[in-house]
């Protein structure tokens, strides 16, 4: 498909705006754009291709005609608009949770589980932003050793949660301004609580993202990075844990990565690995002080890799570290990488 009528669902919220930039970055072939959102923010001008568009309100109708729908919008309207839109012949790229695990929609990573587009769907879904950055730097190790198991703990920024969690950490950062020597003795009473996190996120770090599970006491958000590395990679039976934490970061996700493969796989023969694999950048220089960070990662497209371990007397084991910018290759970078699959009719 060429030159097609594109639409963005959501067009006012940061994934929807960084959405738009690389629309225009990669030269996206499309003969006519529509932009739309809620009540709350239609009507906003938004600029593109050197003019500016007003923002639609999203209705049933709105999308008649469209080929391609980027969406990023929260999950409760997704599960509404998106089915209607497919029924209706619109090709959609989901960045919410709601349809990932649904049979009838493709979660894709384009480096990793490109086979999906082979199936061919109406839905496609953008997986979550941290296993995004996870498998990025698994995957290639997975195709040359074959992944048995992976331990993973998340680092993820407060702009996860949107353009108003980071205004809670900027808020939270001022009013604490001038008094950081009492954070060695604080009182909670007074720290500043924000409705985002449910507690002070500024000079702190949250063992909780979205809600607790009651029954297996993982949070949501590590059930899903769980469930997702599974169907992505095509391997049912991974054994996988993970623990997600906030970190009073604007943007850039970082996780941290402890992994077994079916043989033994050495520092050097990962690092030759993840040296040519596609949309990583291999940050692996102990002895140069060089290793990803979030801030380094903010901004591009690629994933930031290194900090390549191996723990003594397990040479089927690896540990290492990767930072990506969650808005980028974390939501939208990789919509528009499987719009770009979608368009160019790449099986």
């Amino acid at each position: 498909m060429r030159d097609m009528r594109v639409a963005i669902v959501g067009a006012t919220g940061a994934v929807g705006r960084t959405m738009l930039e690389i629309l225009q970055e990669r030269d996206f072939p499309l003969d006519e754009l529509s932009l739309f959102a809620s009540e709350r923010t239609a009507g906003t001008r938004l600029r593109f291709q050197d003019r500016d568009q007003t923002v639609g309100l999203l209705t049933p109708e709105a999308l008649q005609g469209v080929d391609l729908a980027l969406s990023s919008c929260g999950s409760a309207i997704a599960q509404t608009w998106v089915p209607q839109a497919a029924e209706r012949g619109t090709t959609v790229v989901d960045n919410s949770s709601a349809l990932r695990m649904e049979p009838w929609a493709e979660l894709v990573i384009p480096e990793v589980n490109p086979e999906a587009f082979e199936r061919g769907a109406r839905v496609y879904a953008v997986p979550n932003c941290t296993i995004i950055t996870a498998l990025m730097a698994l995957a290639p190790l997975h195709r040359a050793a074959g992944l048995k198991a992976v331990s993973l703990s998340s680092y993820q920024s407060v702009s996860g949660a949107g353009a108003k969690g980071v205004r809670e950490l900027t808020e939270q950062v001022e009013k604490l301004r001038g008094t950081e020597d009492d954070l060695a003795h604080p009182d909670l009473d007074v720290l500043p609580v924000g409705d985002v996190f449910g507690k002070t996120i500024a000079y702190n770090v949250l063992a909780k993202i979205d809600v607790f599970d009651p029954e297996s006491g993982f949070t949501f958000e590590e059930i899903k990075v769980q469930r997702e590395a599974k169907r992505l990679l095509s391997l049912p039976e991974l054994d996988i844990s993970a623990t997600c934490v906030r970190v009073p970061v604007p943007v850039g996700h970082s996780v941290s990565l402890h992994a077994t493969f079916e043989r033994p796989f050495s520092v050097t023969e990962a690092r030759e690995v993840l040296s040519i694999a596609e949309g990583v950048q291999l940050r692996d220089d102990p002895s140069a002080e060089i290793y990803p960070s979030p801030l380094e990662a903010a901004g591009i497209d690629d994933v930031l890799v290194g900090r390549i371990r191996q723990p003594e007397g397990h040479d089927d084991e690896l540990l290492l570290f990767a930072c990506g910018d969650n808005l980028r290759k974390g939501a939208a970078l990789n919509a528009v990488q499987i719009a770009e699959r979608l368009a160019l009719d790449v099986p």
